[in-house]
């Protein structure tokens, strides 16, 4: 039981020295976990970026209740996501497009 606690104290604490066998062997691990971990540990679900979809790529769509059309446009193109917030804005063209905020 002593050499599992020494053991883990060296690990946590780092102190093997460079060139050891365990020394290699932590840092054999730490770069598995970087390169083989997936990639949903690391994304943060709070800073999502808005989309912005043209009025143009959706076709016909309910003034009212964008929602479900450009939800179902975002799930077609790979992008499936639950909608919080549209801000519908148009440009000095008279091009109308969505800024979709994702939850």
């Amino acid at each position: 039981m002593i050499i599992i606690l020494s053991t883990l104290k060296k690990i946590l604490f780092w102190s093997y020295e460079r060139g050891s066998w365990q020394y290699d062997v932590m840092c054999v691990l730490i770069l598995a976990f970087i390169f083989f971990s997936p990639n949903l540990i690391f994304q943060s679900r709070a800073s999502a970026t808005p989309i912005t979809v043209k009025a143009a790529e959706l076709g016909p769509v309910d003034e009212r209740h964008p929602e479900k059309a450009i939800e179902a446009f975002l799930g077609r193109t790979g992008h499936p996501v639950k909608v919080s917030r549209i801000e519908k804005a148009e440009d000095s063209s008279g091009e109308i497009t969505y800024v979709v905020y994702q939850k």
